[in-house]
């Protein structure tokens, strides 16, 4: 489709009076497109939600929870939060599984006001007690094992802590919070430009950034994609006059609530087309299967290696997979065999990617069907109509069309700030537009190609690790005199993290022992996978710094070879 064609169906489609209709709004000192129609709130998100009152929404094992007793369980959690004296702006953690009670107390949060810190589930306990004191919790929900990671920090603390499906000492149940809580939710007014979460993404420092994000920035990322679609059938009115799909829309939920992708991609957009989220426990390729034929499942989104994985498993063929009409992801680039193979075992068309970031609400660019086969190697172009993307050299100066540069991001749907770090916020949202530090080009006609990050950051299964903080960790060892972490090809996961360590002769210490010292102060997943240990200096370049480039390919020869 020529680009007139594609600027006349927005147009058409986002002109006033029509239900994606757009006006121009100023937002934080920058004039934004925004949806004339978009919900002012995220309460208003979840109300809309109960048009579609009796299907249900949230399933996880053998539960099972209606949009209307979602919602009503939200509004228990609302009721006490305010009892608890929460108030608008007032920052409440979740640190949780993808249990119901995750869905629950989000909604109950962000319906009174509050601010909802989604923590990282995979935390240590000393990152848990970053997080905690570095956003100025009020309250928070937890689970046991994320409870047994905080323990030993307890006498750092002094925060309220629901507890959810365990009942440790010193902690409030979720039973006992919620018991007295009326099924009505209270009338809190929340403005369109309230604060609504603050998500932790791993940089190129040392801590993990809160990124803080609006209930306007959400909402109106959310009614892009829709009109994504709406734009599509404008383009191609056969599509639109097709008969309807014979299931309703059902997705799983196989990435963390706490990741965008699961809270805004999955979670928070089912609400409008009253489509069934159906949370897993552990992702499992076997059982995704038998719930994508139990629970007919219409869409499938992850990671690239989790699609990868359905369409590879021995038991694929055993299931009824009729309902499922697409299978893609983001997070990670998704490997061109892999998109031919998901095209031709799901269905014509079924292939899709796209990009975006925390800071984003996951939302820049995204491709599908033929588009994607044709150029597998991108991530898409812009989604209309609020995005735009561009790409400047180090300047900040616009390059032309096939020219490599920092990928930089615009729209309303960019987060606010870093909490408590304005300097990083100053360096990365100018104007409204979010420096990604993300290397590549785009095309004539759009596509965007990324080829290299520009921060120290590696993406390892979908999941953002700084290379710094855990270049900080090993540095604390005794023995450790110089390391250099980065990532090399992986390919299930995309990149695998790997470090060099220069070490005290005097003091040998193995890869084990090294492994066993950072599990002790990370995620299991910031761990390196890979270890080169060595008693000499670690190579220079001019400045000084680490090269980390020629370790980096050495590296990946070394690999090379270990899997012939």
């Amino acid at each position: 489709m020529v680009q007139g064609g594609l600027d006349a169906a927005i147009a058409a489609v986002t002109a006033s009076g029509q239900p994606y209709a757009t006006e121009t709004r100023t937002v934080d000192g920058v004039d934004f497109v925004v949806f004339s129609n978009a919900p002012n709130n995220l309460r208003d998100l979840y109300e809309q939600g109960l048009q579609h009152s009796d299907r249900d929404f949230f399933v996880y094992q053998g539960e099972r929870f209606t949009y209307k007793e979602a919602w009503e369980e939200a509004a228990r959690v609302a009721n006490q939060l305010k009892y608890q004296d929460i108030k608008p702006g007032d920052r409440v953690g979740i640190a949780l599984r993808n249990y119901p009670e995750w869905i629950f107390a989000f909604m109950g949060i962000t319906s009174i006001g509050a601010v909802a810190v989604a923590m990282n589930a995979w935390w240590s306990g000393e990152e848990m007690v970053y997080g905690i004191e570095d956003s100025g919790l009020k309250l928070l929900f937890a689970d046991e094992e994320r409870i047994e990671r905080l323990q030993p920090h307890s006498d750092k603390l002094n925060i309220q802590v629901i507890a959810v499906r365990c009942h440790p000492e010193n902690c409030l149940s979720w039973n006992q919070f919620v018991e007295n809580g009326p099924r009505v939710m209270p009338d809190e007014p929340v403005a369109s430009d309230a604060n609504a979460t603050i998500l932790y993404t791993s940089g190129s420092t040392a801590h993990p950034k809160g990124v803080l994000s609006s209930h306007r920035a959400i909402v109106n990322a959310l009614m892009c994609w829709e009109c994504g679609g709406a734009i599509g059938a404008h383009m191609f009115p056969q599509t639109a006059n097709a008969p309807p799909p014979p299931h309703l829309p059902a997705t799983i939920l196989t990435v963390p609530l706490f990741h965008v992708s699961g809270l805004v991609v999955q979670f928070l957009q089912s609400f409008r087309p009253g489509r069934k989220l159906v949370a897993m426990y552990k992702w499992d390729a076997d059982e995704a299967l038998g719930i994508i034929e139990r629970e007919r499942i219409t869409s499938f989104n992850g990671v690239p290696t989790m699609a990868w994985e359905l369409i590879q498993s021995n038991a694929f063929e055993k299931y009824d997979l009729s309902s499922l009409r697409s299978a893609g992801g983001g997070g990670a680039a998704m490997a061109p065999e892999h998109a031919r193979q998901i095209d031709q075992k799901v269905g014509k068309g079924s292939a899709g990617t796209g990009w975006g970031m925390t800071e984003t609400q996951g939302l820049a660019t995204g491709i599908g069907g033929e588009a994607f086969l044709q150029r597998p190697r991108s991530c898409g172009r812009a989604v209309p109509p609020l995005v735009k993307v561009k790409v400047v050299d180090k300047e900040g100066n616009d390059l032309p069309a096939d020219e490599t540069g920092e990928l930089c991001i615009w729209g309303v749907m960019n987060f606010r700030e870093y909490w408590n770090q304005p300097e990083a916020t100053r360096s990365t949202l100018v104007d409204g537009w979010v420096h990604t530090g993300d290397i590549g080009h785009m095309d004539e006609e759009g596509y965007v190609f990324i080829t290299d990050r520009e921060k120290d950051m590696v993406i390892r299964g979908g999941e953002n690790i700084g290379c710094q903080e855990v270049e900080a960790v090993l540095y604390d060892h005794p023995a450790v005199i110089e390391v250099a972490v980065f990532g090399v090809p992986d390919e299930r996961l995309g990149e695998t993290l790997a470090s060099v360590v220069c070490v005290s002769p005097d003091d040998p210490v193995d890869e084990d022992e090294l492994k066993t010292f950072a599990l002790g102060r990370l995620a299991k997943f910031k761990v390196p996978d890979h270890f080169w240990i060595r008693t000499d200096r670690l190579p220079r370049i001019a400045s000084e710094k680490i090269f980390k480039r020629g370790l980096r390919d050495e590296a990946i020869k070394q690999l090379s070879l270990i899997h012939i």
